[in-house]
């Protein structure tokens, strides 16, 4: 089954994330995001198929941490979907041109996130 990076400054956003995918059948790995250069050794030693992040995070946006997982071989076949309290179309169009797949508003329901990720893997 596939690998689900989730970078996000919450536990317990992280924890739901985790519990909801594990369930679905997935295997999960939690990254505390303490600094962009130390998710991405992460993400290269996990090598994800799919990364769920958060764009608010104190230490950096979700969005520099999707320019700079594009721009790593390694990391640049990822699907990623955006999780955000953000309800801003200008974001989401931003978020598109970078090349992520999808944008989930919080709160997500395990159906919705994990039917998200289903889409992705299939597609």
């Amino acid at each position: 089954m596939a690998l689900i990076a989730i970078v996000d400054d919450s536990r317990l956003a992280r924890a739901f994330v985790a519990a909801a995918l594990n369930r679905a059948g997935y295997e999960v790995a939690e990254v505390d995001p303490t600094s962009l250069d130390e998710v991405l050794e992460k993400l290269r030693d996990l090598k994800p198929e799919v990364l769920v992040l958060d764009e608010q995070m104190p230490n950096f946006l979700g969005s520099n941490l999707v320019r700079a997982c594009f721009e790593d071989d390694a990391l640049s076949p990822l699907k990623v979907v955006m999780l955000t309290a953000q309800h801003d179309e200008d974001l989401e169009r931003r978020m598109g041109k970078l090349g992520v797949h999808a944008s989930l508003h919080k709160p997500i329901t395990p159906q919705v996130l994990s039917g998200c990720i289903q889409q992705l893997l299939a597609g």
